[in-house]
């Protein structure tokens, strides 16, 4: 008997071809969006970092002598990294109460084949702080039991004398951590890909879906575990994949702001016009860089995602999240036969 991991596949690709083509500006720039929230910027952040460190590396030249009123480098320095503190603070914020709702505006823009971003997220707020407010109660429940875990070697250590010793014993425990955290990352992981589709398509509530889900998972468990292994090695593949573009991508788009920053500080190198210049630059190319990153990260997300509810529907039909799209994919084997 085959497994519904193995044999979704092929039918995710082509669900991901029907989602996303024949190719529309609006569709894509609008998943460009989602998938800033789903994928956390699409790993933007460190593919620009790495992209900025290789063309540090190059000799800029001698700089102009600073003339008055200029900001000395470790002054400009010192501020950019007070802004992007601040930057990084508010965007921390923006993802941690936005990113679980775009959860269910990505996943029921996949059920409608349509994407409304305002439209999905308006009715799925409640949803979504339902999402954030679990993932909030395992995070915090891994660190009481972090926390327990050391106070319980402090006490069999005899107490706060022992300090060292209490590590020690501590230390111990850092396999059952390890467990802990891969037992956090593939709940977190099923709550995403299984439990998001299952609220949506039957209006339930977190708990509820996950009570389903629960059910199916017990009663075809080797289909379940080979769907494990296989979407990790799929999101390997897709992370491999997705950081090269990336880094093309990036490199690409690195290459006009470079010489127009390299035109500035020939002339005028960090005066104050000139850092306000470099600062604008970088926002620009910050906002660019997240474009691009989502444009190269939505039909890596969407496979992965209609591979997940593939696989949901192909073990249990009871909980077949897309049964439209299944149906679409079977009519279109048929025509090609």
């Amino acid at each position: 008997m085959g497994y519904a991991a193995l044999d979704a596949i092929d039918d995710a690709i082509e669900a991901t071809k029907g989602f996303l083509l024949p190719f529309d500006r609006g569709t894509w720039l609008r998943l460009a969006v989602i998938m800033f929230f789903v994928t956390g910027g699409g790993g933007v952040l460190n593919n620009a970092s790495n992209v900025l460190q290789f063309a540090g590396n190059g000799d800029l030249g001698t700089a102009p002598s600073a003339g008055a009123g200029s900001v000395t480098p470790d002054a400009a320095i010192g501020l950019g990294a007070v802004a992007l503190i601040g930057v990084a603070v508010l965007f921390a914020l923006l993802l941690l109460f936005a990113s679980p709702i775009m959860e269910f505006v990505f996943v029921e823009s996949l059920f409608e084949r349509e994407v409304h971003v305002r439209r999905y997220f308006s009715r799925n707020v409640g949803n979504g702080l339902r999402l954030l407010g679990f993932q909030v109660a395992i995070v915090l429940a891994a660190g009481v039991f972090v926390v327990g875990l050391f106070l319980v070697g402090l006490l069999v250590a005899g107490g706060v004398d022992n300090v060292a010793a209490s590590l020690g014993l501590f230390a111990l425990a850092i396999p059952l951590i390890v467990l802990l955290v891969i037992a956090i990352g593939i709940v977190n992981g099923f709550t995403t890909v299984f439990v998001v589709p299952i609220m949506l398509a039957e209006d339930r509530g977190l708990l509820a879906a996950w009570s389903r889900l629960w059910s199916s998972i017990t009663s075809n468990l080797a289909e379940y575990l080979v769907y494990l292994v296989v979407s990790v090695l799929l999101g390997i593949g897709v992370g491999i994949l997705g950081s090269i573009v990336m880094l093309f991508a990036l490199a690409l788009v690195a290459i006009p702001f470079g010489l127009v920053a390299f035109g500035v500080y020939t002339f005028a190198a960090f005066s104050t016009a000139a850092t306000a210049v470099y600062a604008v630059l970088g926002l620009a190319f910050f906002v660019v860089a997240l474009l691009v990153g989502g444009l190269v990260q939505a039909p890596l997300q969407s496979f992965l995602r209609y591979y997940a509810m593939l696989v949901l529907g192909g073990v249990d039909d009871d909980l077949d999240p897309i049964p439209e799209v299944r149906e679409e994919l079977r009519a279109d084997e048929t025509t090609v036969r």
